[in-house]
C-alpha cells in the first residue's frame, strides 16, 4: 500500500479533502474529479455500512483518491473492519482519555507497534499479495502507510492533546470544531478566544510532536486555516454541497425567468 496522502504530507505539501455521507460509487467518481486529495466516509454520522464503505472505498482508489473513514467508535471491530476493507487512514471520533487511544493503536497497528490481526482481506489481495514474500517488510509498510487520526473534539481530548499526540502509532489528529466548541461551552462561536487558544493548543502539539494536524472547516475559512499551519482541511461534504449547488441552480432558473 502507498499513501499519495501521507506522501504528499511528507512533502509539507496542504491536502484538501471533504466528508462523505451519500451512498454508493457514483459521488466518490465525482468527488474524484475536481482533484480533492481524499474523502472521508462517515460512518460515525452517516447512513453506510462497511460493505458499502467498502466499495467505496475500491472506487476511491481506482481514482487515485485516498480513502479514510470516520469510524462509528473506537472498538476493535470497527479499527479492524475498516482497515481490512482497505481504508488508508481511520479518524476515531469522540476520543477522551490516552487510554482509548493505546486501544485504537492497538487495534489498528501490527506489532510491535500494536496488536493488529492479520487475516485474509482486500489489503493482502487474501494473502495472495507477492509482498506478503516478505511479512515483517509488509506489515511495516501497514504501519506506515495508514493513518491513525484520533479526532479532538472532547474537552477531555484537549486536556490530554500533548499526551495522545506523542503516542507511538499516532500519525496526527482531526480536530472537530463543531463538537469541541459544544463541548467547551462555546457552541459554534469559532472566533472566541477560548475557541481559537484550543485549536492553537492542539495545532501547537501536533507541530511539536512532529506529526499531521487535519482540521474541518467550510469553505469561508479553509484558507485561513491553511495559512495558521495546518497541514490539511477537511472542507464541507457532499450533502452539504449538492443542496448548496440545488439552491443556487434553483433561484438562478427562477430568477432567470
Amino acid at each position: 500500500m502507498h499513501n499519495t496522502l501521507r506522501a504528499k504530507l511528507q512533502q509539507g505539501e496542504p491536502a484538501l479533502g471533504t466528508f462523505v455521507q451519500l451512498g454508493g460509487t457514483t459521488i466518490i467518481e465525482c468527488l474524484a474529479l475536481p482533484g480533492l486529495d481524499y474523502v472521508v466516509l462517515d460512518l460515525e454520522h452517516g447512513t453506510g455500512s462497511v460493505a458499502e464503505a467498502a466499495a467505496q472505498i475500491l472506487a476511491a482508489e481506482r481514482h487515485h483518491l485516498t480513502p479514510l473513514v470516520r469510524i462509528k467508535d473506537a472498538s476493535r471491530a470497527s479499527v479492524m473492519s475498516l482497515l481490512d476493507q482497505g481504508a488508508q487512514g481511520l479518524v476515531i471520533p469522540a476520543i477522551k482519555t490516552v487510554e482509548e487511544v493505546r486501544d485504537v493503536v492497538r487495534y489498528g497497528k501490527y506489532a510491535p507497534l500494536g496488536e493488529r490481526g492479520f487475516g485474509p482481506s482486500r489489503t493482502s489481495a487474501f494473502t495472495y499479495s507477492p509482498d506478503l514474500q516478505d511479512l515483517p517488510q509488509y506489515l511495516e509498510n501497514c504501519n506506515r502507510e495508514t493513518l491513525i487520526l484520533p479526532q479532538c473534539e472532547t474537552r477531555e481530548c484537549l486536556e490530554n492533546v500533548e499526551e495522545i499526540v506523542n503516542l507511538a502509532g499516532v500519525d496526527g489528529l482531526f480536530i472537530g470544531p463543531f463538537d469541541l466548541s459544544i463541548a467547551l461551552g462555546i457552541p459554534a462561536q469559532f472566533e472566541s478566544d477560548v475557541m481559537q487558544a484550543a485549536v492553537q493548543r492542539i495545532l501547537s502539539a501536533c507541530q511539536a510532536a512532529g506529526k499531521f494536524c487535519f482540521i474541518y472547516a467550510d469553505r469561508t475559512r479553509a484558507r485561513q486555516r491553511f495559512a495558521q499551519g495546518f497541514h490539511s482541511v477537511a472542507t464541507s461534504m457532499d450533502t452539504v454541497e449538492v443542496t448548496r449547488a440545488f439552491q443556487l441552480l434553483v433561484r438562478d432558473v427562477l430568477e432567470s425567468k
